[in-house]
């Protein structure tokens, strides 16, 4: 396995987040409740839709059961809850499917019970909105930092637990809306504020927080088994900046709120003694205490979330960075492996272009040895026989004659039986040089046996091919070989001509032809020439 599949191996396993449990990611769109042919989407549909009836349902037994702003006295202090159920369903949709599928059947409770409860129209439109932006909060910011969807380490509930109440303080200026349509004094409205965001912060606490624990990797992992989700990819600049823009706006519209509460319930109150006018001044100042107070751990909250955030951006940098690093490393490695790889194949392209040419000088070795005589290196007498007949086809198309002479040299074996076999092949090598250096271009010469040679002589007539002939017997018996005693001199041959197409129209004719002439020439006295 080389270094760039190890490499890039360890980069496609480590994506922008570490692998591990399920990551609460994007949420799934709406749209998919349109794949009425998908299973999951016909299941998605029907928990969906029983969801938003019970959430009206139950909203409506909220107002009938006077379950807003219920007194309750704990160590010695007094304080309100609100018990409302549809909240808790609510929150489980938006964190493991997404803000709209929780926010739109909070808003569909939220509006049936103000209307149910009596407040106009469009006073229960804005309200109705209230516990949608505590679930837009909570949603956004848990997908923004994309945290785990498995509630088991302690920085993990320490989130949650800090998101939820800044959502249940979010959700809970549905309570000044509350307050102002309905013309309460300040104990009831305090009353319904302190209980609207601690009844909600409570509830998800000690009932969502459970169920999250439990059921959440179940129902992630369904999830992405019927709705794959897309690759991570680094945090949007729009959801940090939405984030935080709501965060901003929440905080300012609760401060306005709460100013606007007190002021407005000391208007209401209408005090007609100075006991009432005492109690109503403890209420302002028991109501703005508290009001401070959340302020205060609100602004805890929002430092801590601060902190979270910067530490997933700076660390979701940091994975980008090692990414980036181990891409280029892996770029790097590659463009390293390929010069490489391109090296060892330009080294063998040369390796094989020198086999190639050692291959090409082999066959034309062992085709010169195939057909070359080894010791005079004319042709031998197969080149003969392979190439022959091809001329005389060559002369048949373009008409025009072709003489083969048959040699022999005189009185060859007594030269070998007195001077030894050296001298014999040291006067084969003499008509050799002459053979080869005395004929045409467009001539060759072969070895046909001992002392016997074959000339092709092509497009010559025979008196021209006599002539030839003629002319390599006066240069041989110029030449001088060097013998043991002494000097060979005035050395001679016989030869026989016979030409195409006068003396015979194929190979075999012809070399028959031509040899009885040589033995015509021989009988008569060698050292002349005769025709077929």
């Amino acid at each position: 396995m080389s270094s760039v599949d190890r490499l890039s191996g360890r980069a496609s396993g480590s994506a922008y987040f570490p692998s591990g449990p399920p990551r609460f990611g994007p949420g799934l769109p709406l749209r998919v409740l349109l794949q009425v042919g998908n299973p999951a989407a016909r299941r998605l549909w029907l928990w969906w839709g029983l969801t938003i009836i019970a959430c009206i349902t139950l909203g409506v037994q909220v107002v009938q059961s006077h379950w807003s702003g219920v007194p309750l006295r704990f160590g010695g202090v007094d304080f309100y809850i609100t018990v409302y159920p549809p909240l808790l369903l609510c929150v489980l949709w938006t964190l493991w499917f997404g803000v709209s599928w929780g926010a739109i059947p909070a808003y569909c409770s939220s509006l049936v019970l103000a209307l149910y409860a009596g407040m106009p129209p469009g006073w229960a439109l804005l309200f109705a909105l209230s516990n949608p932006l505590g679930l837009l909060v909570l949603g956004t910011v848990y997908r923004a930092i994309r945290m785990p969807a498995a509630f088991a380490g302690f920085g993990q509930w320490c989130f949650f637990i800090t998101l939820l109440f800044i959502a249940s303080v979010f959700g809970a200026t549905g309570s000044f809306i509350w307050s102002y349509a309905n013309q309460l004094d300040t104990t009831d409205a305090y009353a319904i504020w302190q209980g609207w965001w601690l009844g909600g912060f409570l509830q998800g606490l000690l009932l969502n927080g459970p169920v999250l624990l439990v059921c959440t990797n179940a129902v992630m992992r369904w999830r992405n088994r019927a709705y794959p989700p897309p690759p991570p990819a680094m945090m949007e600049k729009w959801r940090l900046l939405l984030t935080s823009l709501l965060v901003i706006a929440g905080v300012l519209a609760f401060l306005w709120l709460s100013f606007f509460l007190s002021n407005g319930s000391a208007r209401i109150a209408h005090p007609n003694s100075v006991l009432e006018w005492q109690n109503s001044a403890q209420q302002l100042r028991d109501s703005t205490i508290a009001v401070y107070w959340v302020l205060t751990v609100l602004f805890l909250a929002m430092v801590f979330l601060g902190y979270q955030f910067f530490s997933h951006w700076t660390g979701e940098l940091e994975r980008v960075a090692q990414s980036l690093a181990r891409e280029r490393d892996l770029a790097e490695l590659r463009h390293q492996e390929t010069e490489l790889a391109r090296e060892r194949l330009e080294q063998a392209n040369q390796q094989l272009a020198i086999r190639m040419v050692e291959v090409e000088s082999l066959q034309h070795q062992l085709l010169e040895q195939a057909t070359r005589d080894p010791l005079t290196y004319l042709f031998n007498r197969r080149y003969l026989h392979d190439t022959l007949p091809v001329e005389l086809q060559r002369a048949q198309r373009q008409a025009y004659p072709v003489c083969v002479v048959m040699i022999d040299l005189d009185h060859f074996k007594a030269v070998n039986d007195r001077h030894g076999h050296a001298v014999g092949d040291a006067v084969l090598l003499a008509l050799a040089g002459v053979l080869r250096t005395g004929l045409r271009a467009t001539d060759f010469t072969a070895r046909y046996g001992g002392e016997e040679f074959c000339l092709v002589l092509a497009d010559i007539q025979p008196d021209q091919a006599l002539e030839l002939v003629q002319q390599l017997q006066q240069r041989y018996a110029g030449l001088r070989v060097r013998a043991s005693d002494g000097e060979l001199s005035g050395m001679t041959f016989s030869a026989g001509i016979a030409c195409y197409p006068l003396d015979g129209d194929c190979e075999d004719a012809l070399l028959r032809a031509a040899d009885r002439a040589l033995y015509r020439a021989k009988a008569e006295g060698r050292d002349c020439v005769r025709l077929a």
